[in-house]
């Protein structure tokens, strides 16, 4: 049972850290840089990278959105956070769900995963990967 609900979505920021692959750059210390991920088909936008990928990726979550029927009984409600990054393939993964139930985690985890591979933001001509953090707010349908 598909339902959209009002998402309350802000993209937070992680700190700068670094991985096996090299470096990961929040997404705050990318846009200061000017490096972001480029969504598919915003090359040909109007909008700047970094604008066309708030756009494309809000749309993208409101879009997928889907209430779980398994936390209609407990009208299970609260805030997911998952942190993930693009990594330099331009691919999602997930790397830390916290909050709410974890029927309601599922569904976060899921709609993340289901981002569609991009053009890696790049440094300089280095493909690298940039980590993201994001809340999204789940709320039972209202009868």
């Amino acid at each position: 049972m598909k339902r959209l609900l009002l998402l309350l979505l802000t993209i937070s920021l992680s700190s700068l850290s670094f991985s096996q692959d090299g470096i990961v750059l929040s997404q705050e210390n990318a846009n200061e840089k000017g490096i972001t991920p480029i969504w598919p088909k915003c090359e040909r936008s109007r909008q700047t990278p970094a604008e066309c990928f708030d756009q494309k990726f809000r749309t993208h979550i409101i879009k997928n959105f889907e209430y779980p029927d398994v936390a209609l009984p407990g009208k299970l409600s609260g805030t997911v956070t998952v942190d993930f990054i693009i990594d330099k393939k331009g691919k999602v993964e997930v790397i830390e769900v916290k909050g709410a139930h974890r029927y309601l985690q599922r569904e976060a985890i899921r709609i993340i995963r289901a981002i569609p591979k991009m053009e890696p933001g790049k440094w300089g001509n280095k493909p690298i990967a940039i980590a993201y953090s994001v809340p999204i707010t789940f709320r039972p349908p209202q009868e």
